[in-house]
């Protein structure tokens, strides 16, 4: 690997070692403040459930890992409430085409499939849904967005140690994006940099269209327990919050390879959950 490669692989594991230096400087010199010692959490094992644990998002929202289901209700709120913001017809219903709320069409009034993307992120985000422009062509009605949210409530859950200034995170998005997307997996950032703001993550998730609720964890309470070494660092989890993968999203980190190449743990982890299967690649090692 050339030294540009190495340098930027080592930049995002850097990001979550600078802010555990503890220095101040004053009058010309350097201080080293002295803090009492925290032990950090046991990280937890694969295959083992973990411990009860409840984040919030940048807008002050609880997430709890061990209780986090979707119910109709639930599902039929988000995408009514997501609807009205895209122009839904007042008494819109399930079977309310998509394509007659006046929030997904371009100016020539055709339907516009990059705003029907957008209405279905903010529909599904905070139950950690996320879509592209491929993805959203099977949704026709409102209805059928509904179906998609209700759906996961047994879906595997995504976490992944994240950061808006880590070169491998902004490298990874657009596939980070496209994984979560195409195995409806429920996807959530821990933003895990002390450094970061959340300045920072509002200017990233406009930039990089990152439609994805993100969880600050400047003290990297959660990072510790799952196990994060880096940005990004991966975590899949199941149904009952079981951690069934730990490590890279794949073989590629570069993004060099082509489909037939890349191996993808993420995507064969899921397929392992869903049917049911032992996750045959637990462990790997984080790209970041």
């Amino acid at each position: 690997m050339s030294t540009s490669r190495l340098f930027v692989a080592a930049s995002c594991a850097a990001l979550l070692c600078l802010a555990l230096a503890p220095v101040a400087w004053s009058d010309g010199e350097t201080a080293t403040e002295e803090k009492p010692k925290v032990e950090k959490p046991k990280a937890v094992e694969l295959d083992a459930k973990l411990p009860a644990v409840t984040m919030k998002d940048t807008d002050g929202k609880a997430l709890d890992l061990h209780d986090c289901g979707i119910t109709q209700k639930d599902a039929e709120g988000v995408v009514m409430a997501a609807a009205k913001k895209f122009g839904a017809p007042d008494g819109a219903k399930a079977e309310t085409n998509i394509a007659d709320l006046s929030g997904v069409k371009d100016e020539d009034g055709a339907l516009d499939a990059d705003k029907v993307k957008d209405l279905a992120c903010a529909a599904g985000s905070y139950f950690g849904l996320t879509a592209t422009e491929d993805t959203v062509e099977r949704f026709k009605t409102l209805g059928d967005l509904t179906k998609w949210i209700a759906k996961a409530n047994d879906a595997p859950i995504l976490l992944v140690t994240w950061s808006p200034n880590c070169p491998s995170v902004k490298r990874a998005n657009d596939r980070i994006v496209e994984v979560a997307s195409k195995i409806d997996v429920r996807i959530f950032a821990i933003a895990s940099n002390t450094r970061d703001t959340d300045e920072h993550y509002a200017k990233y998730k406009d930039a990089f269209e990152f439609n994805v609720r993100v969880f600050p964890d400047r003290e990297q309470k959660v990072t510790d327990i799952l196990g994060g070494k880096t940005t990004p660092h991966f975590f899949l989890l199941d149904k009952d919050a079981v951690l069934r993968y730990r490590g890279a999203m794949d073989n590629d980190p570069m993004g060099y390879m082509d489909d037939e190449e890349r191996e993808d743990y993420i995507v064969a982890a899921v397929a392992a959950i869903r049917a049911g299967k032992d996750v045959e690649t637990k462990d790997t090692k984080p790209s970041g």
